[in-house]
């Protein structure tokens, strides 16, 4: 009444076993590629720093469409520029810092939580890249003469 399947196990048997050689090939794949993206993102955090959560709308990705903010100034005291607020509310990533003028003056940085980094002297003719999250550059002129500075930050 039925017919003889039983002439097709063997045929089963051969296409699970292949099937299984299949899904572990693809497993081994899938777990390498994972790994590779694993050590990808180590090596990024590493370079580049992690965000915290609570700070992501201030650190949103460039946009290259915006200008980067340039600020131009001489000061006889201290000047205290806002680079957070000229960006649109969002912390500037990179750039750079230059004292145009012939007299040294010290910068501090101040990062997205208020700290402040230690004051250190720019001499004249010097640039220095920004490679850091900040909101606001301090510029504290010496006693030789006034600051002369550009900040070009994006």
């Amino acid at each position: 009444m039925f017919p003889d399947f039983t002439k097709y196990i063997p045929l089963l048997q051969t296409g699970l076993d292949d099937m299984k050689n299949c899904l572990a090939h693809l497993y081994a794949e899938a777990k390498a590629t994972r790994e590779a993206t694993q050590a990808q993102q180590r090596a990024l955090a590493f370079e580049f720093g992690v965000v915290d959560v609570q700070d992501s709308a201030r650190i949103a990705p460039r946009r290259l469409s915006s200008l980067p903010v340039i600020v131009e100034a001489i000061t006889d005291g201290r000047a205290e520029v806002d680079v957070e607020a000229l960006n649109q509310g969002r912390a500037v990533s990179r750039g750079f810092y230059a004292n145009l003028g012939d007299n040294p003056f010290k910068v501090t940085l101040v990062g997205l939580g208020g700290q402040a980094s230690t004051s250190h002297t720019v001499p004249p003719s010097t640039t220095i890249t920004l490679t850091c999250l900040i909101s606001k550059v301090i510029i504290d002129a010496g006693t030789d003469g006034p600051a002369t500075y550009q900040l070009y930050m994006q």
